[in-house]
């Protein structure tokens, strides 16, 4: 299996002008993922849909971001959690074009996101060095 496409949003007055690349190499993904800017950007997916497979990264304010990965077309749901992080502290991230509040606790810094992604876009597998929760 592997990484058919990735996309982005790209929101313009209330509109998502994103994209999508077939069959995207590494480079492509992680340029994606670096746009990321929580305001106009806000979440990239990429993955292999014919098998059930994707992972999506949203935010990107202020370097903190969230990201899960999904099987089974998303009968199982495994989110990248920051051990740091408190389950009662929230974060303000745009996500898809819209605002919401999450757990410190599945914020994310873009050297961990980054990490996470490149082992999923190589091995469609979250990297079990990480903490994921189900």
């Amino acid at each position: 299996m592997r990484i058919k496409e990735v996309s982005y949003d790209y929101w313009i007055r209330g509109k998502d002008n994103g994209e999508m690349i077939e069959n995207p190499t590494w480079e492509d993904v992680e340029k994606m993922i670096l746009s990321l800017d929580g305001w106009n950007r806000t979440l990239v997916t990429f993955g292999n849909y014919d098998e059930g497979c994707y992972m999506a990264i949203g935010g990107g304010k202020n370097g903190k971001y969230i990201a899960y990965a999904s099987y089974d077309d998303e009968e199982k749901i495994y989110n990248l959690i920051n051990q740091t992080g408190s389950e009662k502290e929230l974060v303000e991230l745009v996500v898809g074009g819209q605002r919401g509040n999450f757990p410190e606790r599945n914020c994310v810094s873009q050297d961990m996101v980054l990490s996470a992604a490149k082992k999923f876009f190589q091995t469609q597998e979250v990297d079990q060095n990480m903490e994921w929760e189900e």
